[in-house]
């Protein structure tokens, strides 16, 4: 596929609801318009207009879906698109945004690796140094920008199957001084997200990596203007077009929070088990029995103690135990609280028990209660409740007062009695 076929497929998807998008995100298609509802803001994307298309009204529906969810929009135009589409969304109170450029820059072969300048102490893939993570994203979200994906938004749309995050991170004395973020996702391009240094050397240095064919095998999207433009057109990439951003609030104020979230290892989801295995001394195994000191009051039940255990499959045994655990989590947590979903090798996410899973917002994220081959946990941050799935031992312990008192009769109903409690 050369340039011009990928810029094409490109401009193709804009239009086309994603296979994937991240967690906690609603997607819906309104004629040639894709909108994407985060809880907090959302975007408009749209494929090329026919002749003829009412722009007006288009404008007026995908504001209508906005304010219904109270999510504050940006909608980008691009240089050849209808030129009745600007002065639309002005006319209807959207307020344009800086002109960038767009800019795309073809795969380099391998060979070429070896020409990357690696300015001061070089640059280095963030997981490379670890302990560097807090500072990365401080440094990242500080820098005003304006960047094509915003470093905590990057973060919060997590991994898809089909792609991963890359962060280059610039050392000065061992210190992260300048990060660089970029996204590789289903789209033909890799999209570089954004760079906090305009830099020649870390421009070069960043994008270089990003290029070399035997890393991702993907050009690069990207998007700027003054001095990071220059530094883009110096490093190998080619202007295709422009974009302007238009931004629109409603009257009310927005949500806070994503109603869903991935859980980042290095800030959420690795502190959150650590802090997990020491208050319950967690220790893994497939025969370690029990695998956690369960803590008080807590109750275990035995998932094959069903009254139907005999017969296979048990009838909806993990269906009705996931609504009774959800029931619970709605009782014994207080509005806007999150619950956190854990799995001990997998990705992890929190979610607002009332927020996702209902008509118009996203399903709840994870496999649910039932251990279904490793340990899946359900806990508030601070881990005052939660639920706890033995895959080996096929167990489920609840803790925390009101949790346990929310489901306990319910689980016994099913389940029969506990075989360990503590109180």
């Amino acid at each position: 596929m050369d340039m011009d076929e990928r810029w094409a497929t490109y401009e193709a998807l804009r239009g086309q609801v994603p296979q994937w998008h991240p967690v906690g995100v609603v997607v819906e298609a309104d004629g040639p318009v894709v909108r994407r509802h985060y809880g907090t803001h959302g975007t408009a994307g749209h494929a090329p207009l026919a002749p003829g298309t009412d722009i007006a009204a288009l404008v007026r529906r995908q504001q209508d879906a906005f304010a219904e969810r109270c999510e504050p929009v940006e909608w980008k135009v691009y240089g050849h698109d209808a030129p009745e589409l600007g002065p639309a969304l002005t006319a209807a109170g959207f307020t344009p945004g800086r002109q960038r450029s767009v800019l795309v820059a073809a795969p380099l072969p391998d060979e070429r690796a070896a020409d990357t300048v690696e300015p001061r102490e070089g640059v280095h893939d963030l997981y490379r140094v670890p302990s560097q993570a807090e500072r990365t994203w401080e440094v990242a979200v500080a820098s005003p920008g304006p960047h094509a994906m915003p470093y905590a938004e990057m973060i919060a749309d997590g991994f898809s199957d089909e792609g991963d995050v890359l962060i280059e991170v610039l050392l000065d004395n061992g210190v992260v001084v300048a990060v660089a973020w970029a996204c590789v996702d289903e789209a033909p391009f890799t999209v570089v997200g954004g760079l906090t240094d305009d830099d020649a050397d870390f421009v070069k240095a960043c994008t270089d990596r990003w290029r070399v064919q035997g890393l991702l095998g993907q050009p690069l999207l990207a998007e700027a203007a003054d001095t990071l433009r220059e530094r883009l057109l110096e490093a190998g990439f080619t202007e295709v077009t422009t974009v302007r951003p238009y931004h629109w609030r409603p009257s009310a104020t927005p949500e806070s929070t994503r109603p869903a979230q991935f859980l980042d290892w290095l800030h959420d989801d690795g502190p959150l088990w650590d802090r997990f295995d020491a208050d319950f001394d967690f220790k893994p195994s497939t025969t370690y029995r029990p695998a956690i000191t369960e803590p008080v009051p807590s109750a275990v039940w035995h998932l094959h103690a069903h009254p139907h255990a005999h017969e296979r499959p048990v009838p909806d045994l993990r269906g009705r135990i996931e609504t009774i655990v959800q029931s619970g989590l709605l009782t014994a947590t207080e509005p806007g609280a999150f619950v956190y979903w854990l799995d001990r090798n997998h990705d992890g996410y929190r979610y607002d028990p009332r927020r996702v899973g209902v008509p118009g917002r996203p399903p709840r994220p994870g496999k649910g209660t039932y251990p279904d081959g490793d340990y899946y946990l359900h806990v508030t941050d601070d881990l005052r409740l939660g639920t706890f799935g033995h895959p080996w031992e096929q167990t489920l312990t609840v803790w925390g007062p009101l949790l346990l008192a929310a489901v306990e009769e319910e689980l016994t109903e099913l389940l029969g009695e506990p075989i360990r409690r503590r109180n």
